[in-house]
């Protein structure tokens, strides 16, 4: 049966990767040239390494690697290369023996290193990939967790790196290349004090930032173009969640494509439970809400003037029935008509100012200077991104009957 929103669900996922890179397709082109020309001269055995910042997670790294390793996957054979890739994530296979197992059974079943110590497991691989004269590109994702781990010897994972010098091949060509893929810059470090001899063989290195409210909406464009319906979305709910996610943005700002993604998803997902036919801005707003870490609680809307309240209720109001961004003067109408129908006067317009201007400071509302082909000098003014209007509507008027009466 044909649901209203999605066309494909996995295509929102975490773990698709897209056809083609939007963005970081400058970073997979170098390496994927990189590691080809070195295939393409006989002289593999380079240790690239991707890493991003502390505290971030989510900026790509994952998606570059395997990108890079299936864009080689369709480069290699038109340079008469016999290529493989091999993607192992550390957290599923934890000791070197594991890895070697996990290598193993990716190149080829009939390679049976059960039983064997680590340099013979080391010697079989050698011994089948100079046989097929095969090409080989290992991802290590998590890596450092193998540098931190009390499990890996640090003499065994430099045989892992640096095979060749322990198990030479037979005609001297390298064939073993290996993206390592880092949460962040600091292991490099750690890896200088602790391994010196492996931090000093990386030829390549990638700092990864994370992502721009820019390249978010590329990101999440893309994938709604693919995953989603026609007339289903539009860019402005994708904004939302950019300018949300985004380094450069006004929400959480943390550059992160997954959490990016997942409100999409999440947006979409509630849009479809409940009958609609397309995403508003208010599913995206339930879905930001619930990643949110500050989210607004009762306590704080409690300390609020009864007028700021009545502002913050008419800025919920519209975004509610309207849209997103209202002008001031939209504003004033509609505080005006709630200001009254609650027997209060409204208030003139210094303190209405001083009220946009504190909502803002506690980072309830949003308030920008008014854009191109808007007369006058004005600001507009819309809802935290991740504040779902309907459930604030309904507090606000909690307090405001407890205060007010009616």
């Amino acid at each position: 049966m044909r649901t209203t929103i999605f066309r494909d669900r996995q295509k929102l996922s975490e773990y698709y990767i897209p056809s083609e890179l939007r963005v970081r397709r400058r970073e997979a082109d170098l390496l994927a040239g990189k590691i080809l020309v070195r295939f393409s001269e006989g002289r593999a055995g380079d240790v690239i390494a991707i890493f991003g910042s502390p505290g971030r997670s989510g900026i790509g790294k994952t998606t570059l690697t395997k990108y890079v390793g299936r864009k080689l996957g369709e480069l290699a054979p038109s340079r008469g290369i016999n290529y493989k890739f091999i993607y192992i994530n550390v957290y599923a296979a934890p000791s070197l023996h594991e890895i070697l197992t996990v290598i193993a059974s990716q190149i080829s079943p009939k390679i049976n290193i059960r039983g064997s110590s680590s340099l013979e497991a080391l010697k079989t691989l050698v011994d089948y990939i100079y046989e097929k004269n095969l090409f080989i590109l290992v991802a290590i994702d998590e890596f450092q967790n193998l540098v931190k781990s009390p499990r890996v010897d640090d003499a065994y994972l430099y045989s892992l790196l640096r095979i060749y010098e322990q198990v030479p091949p037979p005609d001297g060509v390298p064939r073993i290349s290996y993206i390592l893929v880092a949460s962040d810059y600091l292991i490099l470090s750690e890896l200088r004090s602790k391994m010196p001899q492996i931090e000093s063989q990386i030829s390549f290195r990638l700092h990864l930032q994370p992502y721009t409210v820019e390249e978010l909406y590329n990101i999440l464009e893309q994938r709604a173009l693919e995953a989603l319906y026609e007339n289903t979305w539009t860019p402005e709910i994708l904004y939302m969640i950019a300018e949300h996610y985004g380094i450069d943005g006004n929400g959480l700002q943390d550059g992160n494509a997954r959490r990016a993604l997942n409100a999409l998803n999440t947006a979409a997902e509630q849009a479809e439970f409940e009958g609609a036919n397309r995403i508003t801005a208010e599913y995206v707003r339930r879905a930001l809400s619930v990643d949110s870490m500050a989210n607004v609680s009762y306590q704080d809307l409690e300390g609020l003037s009864t007028h700021e309240l009545l502002v913050l209720y008419a800025i919920a109001k519209y975004t509610l029935e309207e849209g997103e961004w209202m002008t001031t003067g939209q504003l004033r109408k509609i505080y005006s008509e709630i200001a009254e129908y609650y027997g209060e006067t409204p208030r003139g317009h210094t303190q209405f100012n001083m009220y946009i201007n504190n909502l803002k400071s506690i980072q309830l509302i949003d308030v920008n200077p008014s854009g191109k082909g808007m007369r006058g000098r004005t600001s507009i003014i819309r809802l935290r991104s991740d504040i779902p209007a309907k459930p604030l509507i309904e507090v606000i008027e909690s307090i405001l009957r407890r205060r007010l009466g009616g």
